[in-house]
């Protein structure tokens, strides 16, 4: 996480630990599966601007009013 933290692309991440993109990635995704899981269950608080932002489909159309 800290590597991510400082911008690292993942495949600099995976050279650097010797793992793959793809290791890189699903370990990711399972830390902030555990980070909101834990954010839901109230044992840690998110900052409102460190949550991450969903876009839904059909809700973002270019040109809408």
């Amino acid at each position: 996480m800290r590597l991510t933290v400082m911008g690292f692309p993942d495949s600099e991440i995976a050279e650097r630990l010797k793992l793959t993109s793809a290791t890189i990635r699903k370990r990711r995704s399972r830390f902030r599966t555990a980070l909101y899981q834990a954010a839901r269950e109230r044992r840690i608080w998110i900052p409102e601007e460190l949550h991450t932002k969903a876009v839904s489909r059909g809700h973002n159309r270019r040109g809408a009013v």
